[in-house]
């Protein structure tokens, strides 16, 4: 599975941000998973990995539930105490 690194521009909070997740009723497509996120409330930036077998359906997930979005970039994964990459090229 490809994984994705989705950035948003979004001023909240985290109070703001942990509701705004929780009222989200519909999920993702099939094959489609939020892994984890990164987030700097200063700057409102959210960097989320996400895996999918390509990024147009994450950018249509995000459609679908509102989600503002500035971009989807396909990633890959170096792990730094292996010294190597983890994933499929």
């Amino acid at each position: 599975m490809s994984r994705f690194i989705a950035i948003h521009t979004m001023p909240m909070n985290e109070e703001q941000f942990t509701k705004a997740i929780k009222a989200i009723t519909i999920q993702p497509p099939k094959g489609v998973s939020w892994k984890q996120s990164y987030i700097d409330f200063k700057a409102g930036k959210f960097f989320c990995e996400w895996e999918s077998p390509a990024k147009e359906p994450i950018e249509e997930y995000f459609k679908t539930i509102k989600m503002p979005f500035d971009a989807v970039y396909p990633v890959r994964l170096y792990d730094v105490g292996k010294g190597k990459f983890v994933d499929k090229a």
